[in-house]
């Protein structure tokens, strides 16, 4: 399948959701593009908020995640984009954890009927795959862009069965490969696709080519 026709895996017309947990200058700038297009809400999680304020925090978010799905727009959550200065090595992989078990309650909490999820950076994508969505397998439908892999819930996920979930690494494409993914993925017709391939997540985040051709 052509990459432009992949918006056909959509489960319906319902809106999906993007999720950007990189920091890299490149997703910077990808979501800076992203943020310009039509039609979405932008949702941003203040991890300044997350030691002292974490319950009401979480509750915030998923409250302006479902109000804007609920209007018909597709939510982009994004941590703050403002890195904190974390001298000790120690104090800033501890960091990174809560930053990371926010972001995978805030997966689990997203709304059960998005018809596709993005998952934007290396490491966010890997724990979208195997914490916020508990997969130990995913069907590989293919490539929406050069290095950006598009897997498929198994039919039988207890939340989000049959959801297409885009593994899009923090440091690949141009500044409009963001922006680019969610117009093809905004494709209005939906159908059924060829039978896809099956690949392990079990070792984590798969390859930019996770399955041979």
């Amino acid at each position: 399948m052509p990459p432009e026709a992949m918006g056909s895996w959509r489960r319906s017309s319902a809106p999906g959701v993007v999720i950007v947990g990189s920091h890299v200058r490149k997703t910077s700038a990808q979501l800076e593009v992203l943020l310009r297009e039509p039609g979405l809400a932008a949702v941003e999680v203040a991890v300044d908020r997350i030691e002292d304020d974490r319950t009401r925090l979480l509750d915030d978010v998923l409250l302006r995640i479902r109000q804007g799905h609920d209007q018909g727009l597709t939510p982009v959550i994004y941590t703050s984009r403002v890195e904190r200065t974390i001298p000790d090595q120690s104090m800033r992989l501890a960091f990174g954890e809560q930053v990371s078990a926010v972001l995978m309650d805030i997966v689990r909490g997203l709304p059960v009927d998005i018809s596709f999820l993005v998952s934007k950076g290396g490491i966010t994508s890997n724990d979208v795959l195997s914490d916020g969505l508990a997969l130990r397998s995913a069907r590989v439908l293919g490539q929406i862009l050069p290095g950006c892999s598009m897997v498929r819930c198994p039919a039988d996920h207890p939340r989000f069965p049959d959801l297409p979930v885009v593994i899009f690494p923090g440091n690949v494409g141009s500044e409009n490969a963001l922006a680019e993914t969610l117009r093809r993925l905004d494709a209005k017709v939906f159908q059924e696709p060829r039978p896809a391939r099956i690949c392990s997540t079990d070792m984590g985040l798969p390859s930019r080519n996770p399955c041979p051709n």
